[in-house]
């Protein structure tokens, strides 16, 4: 499929997904993905993402983060199609975004330094095939962040998190050279890698 039509195809199959099955789904993933970082980065940095609309429900995984001692980021939409990011906590204040319409903590903001050190980056996706391709929303947002991070010192993880019927077999949609890839994925199935699995 082309990306456009990819986009509607997963976003209306999002929509079709009861409330129920959206939490169940995100809490699998996060039965899976809490144990992992435990062993891995216990403590570390972990960057996630505020959810909307029908995505996987967030606000339940970012909390288990926080209660587990992760500092959590989550990213904020600035002009020109890029990203900073800010902490999240709970009951952190929170602002309408001024270029989207999605709520951002109102804390201060820090660029991909931010991300020196960090453990792993919890990439949204509409899909990711089995070659670690992955489609977004459009915006480019996050190619732009992840092409930033080449020149850190230490790249965190890159992992997905998707539904599970929207992890796709290699071709499903149109990949250019330019989108950037994810060296793993995370559903409510579990994990699969794509590169060297991290720490092995």
């Amino acid at each position: 499929m082309d990306k456009e039509h990819a986009r509607a195809t997963y976003r209306g199959l999002r929509r079709a997904l009861s409330p129920a099955e959206r939490l169940g789904q995100a809490d699998a993933l996060g039965g899976h993905l809490l144990p992992w970082l435990a062993g891995r980065a216990a403590g570390g940095t972990v960057a996630g993402v505020v959810s909307y609309g029908a995505e996987l429900p967030t606000a339940g995984l970012l909390a288990a983060l926080h209660g587990a001692g992760h500092r959590v980021l989550v990213p904020i939409c600035e002009p020109e199609r890029r990203l900073s990011w800010a902490d999240w906590y709970p009951d952190v204040p929170m602002q309408r975004c001024a270029v989207a319409p999605i709520d951002e903590p109102a804390g201060p903001r820090f660029g991909a330094e931010v991300m020196d050190g960090a453990d792993v980056v919890l990439v949204p996706a509409l899909a990711v095939d089995r070659d670690g391709a992955r489609l977004g929303q459009g915006g480019g947002y996050y190619d732009r962040f992840i092409a930033s991070l080449d020149r850190l010192d230490r790249r965190p993880v890159l992992l997905a998190m998707v539904y599970a019927h929207e992890f796709v077999p290699a071709g499903t949609f149109e990949y250019h050279m330019l989108d950037r890839k994810v060296d793993g994925v995370v559903t409510a199935d579990g994990f699969t890698w794509f590169s060297p699995r991290p720490g092995h």
